[in-house]
């Protein structure tokens, strides 16, 4: 069985996976300098050069991406909850990443995929897995305090430090 050429290739969309979208946040975040929580993701937006707009919408609205110019805006409603507003923002701003990552990838307006994967890369953004890590030896593992440390729930922490290997269902995983 032969191997599809370049040329058969062209126009085909690279497979990514959820780790590489990870890694595209953590790498952003790495070269912005960010070595601390929580992650301000409003110096995102900033260094993504996407202004941030403060609107007042009903409050299932929380927040949406315009195009000014030619360029994107986000839009966040102050009515909306901290944590809400929060999320909003790191999924507007990973659908801006993804798209300057790879320039053929459309804004996802009715794709399911494209926002699962905006989702997770604003979980990414709030909580990256190598600062959730540095902290976790730092703090020894303590899923309460990085909660607070990060501005996240309880639960938030705990699921990801369990994704991460940090916490087992039962007890914790010292790798130190």
């Amino acid at each position: 069985m032969s191997r599809p050429s370049a040329s058969t290739m062209k126009g085909c969309m690279p497979l990514r996976t959820d780790s590489y979208y990870r890694q595209l946040v953590n790498d952003h975040l790495k070269q912005a300098g960010v070595d601390e929580p929580p992650v301000s993701l409003e110096d995102v937006a900033g260094r993504l050069g996407v202004p941030l707009m403060q609107v007042n919408f009903p409050a299932w609205f929380t927040g949406a991406i315009v195009l000014e110019n030619g360029m994107p805006v986000a839009l966040i409603n102050v009515s909306s909850s901290s944590e809400g507003r929060r999320l909003a923002l790191g999924h507007m701003l990973a659908h801006v990443l993804a798209r300057l990552d790879d320039p053929s990838m459309e804004f996802p307006r009715s794709d399911a995929d494209g926002h699962r994967i905006a989702d997770l890369m604003a979980e990414e953004f709030i909580m990256p897995t190598y600062l959730v890590h540095d902290q976790a030896r730092k703090w020894f593992n303590d899923h309460r305090y990085l909660a607070r440390l990060f501005g996240v729930s309880e639960a938030d922490m705990l699921e990801k430090m369990r994704e991460m290997g940090l916490i087992k269902s039962r007890g914790m995983i010292w790798d130190y």
